[in-house]
């Protein structure tokens, strides 16, 4: 798509169907639905996914989660999650009205995430792999070289649309750890409460 817009900077109004013959438009446009469909089927197991495991680690409220397969544990349906993304697709097709503002959502999104993903990755190589300190901060740099050209260039979309996906982020991290920390101070009252073991073997003996 640069390559053509070097060569015909009129092609910015669409440079991606732009790129293929008039014979393959509609081709072409049969491959991008159907890329659409499994990228989405990809974000709603995801969706399930984290929420099943944000629930177990006590990050996030519990819901209905549907097991939907008597093999595959992974295999799941949470109808809370499902009429949330219904909701907020709708939302979000009807707020920004055009593919063009949904992009610069999306482009921000996926940036940010592959700057997360690398520092996680970190973590996982150095504690859980066992990699040296000297591995782990070389092949994180060189990979957060990447992430942060493509996220740099992303960046001016903020303005433009990428905000949204910065402010859902923001509330799910603030729901999450509010609710984390409500578990905590709730287990400490619990726990001041409970009589121990050995004072309550000692008044049964009693």
């Amino acid at each position: 798509q640069g390559a053509l817009l070097l060569a015909d900077p009129k092609a910015i109004s669409n440079p991606f169907y732009r790129m293929a013959p008039s014979w393959a438009i509609v081709p072409l446009l049969v491959l991008s639905t159907f890329a659409t469909v499994i990228a989405s089927q990809a974000v709603i197991s995801g969706a399930f996914s984290l929420t099943r495991q944000a629930t177990m680690l006590g990050f996030w409220p519990r819901m209905e989660i549907q097991h939907t397969s008597a093999k595959e544990i992974g295999q799941i349906y949470v109808p809370g999650i499902n009429w949330l993304l219904m909701t907020a697709t709708i939302a979000l097709v009807l707020g920004f009205g055009s593919s063009s503002s949904l992009a610069a959502a999306y482009g921000i999104a996926v940036t940010t995430t592959m700057v997360i993903t690398t520092c996680l990755a970190y973590v996982v190589a150095r504690f859980r792999w066992g990699w040296s300190r000297a591995a782990c901060v070389a092949l994180t740099l060189f990979l957060l070289v990447i992430d942060f050209a493509f996220f740099g260039a992303n960046v001016v979309k903020i303005e433009q649309g990428g905000w949204f996906s910065l402010a859902v982020a923001s509330l799910v991290f603030l729901v999450m750890t509010t609710w984390r920390k409500g578990r905590t101070l709730l287990a400490d009252q619990i726990r001041q409460s409970i009589v121990p073991l050995t004072d309550f073997f000692e008044l049964m003996v009693v």
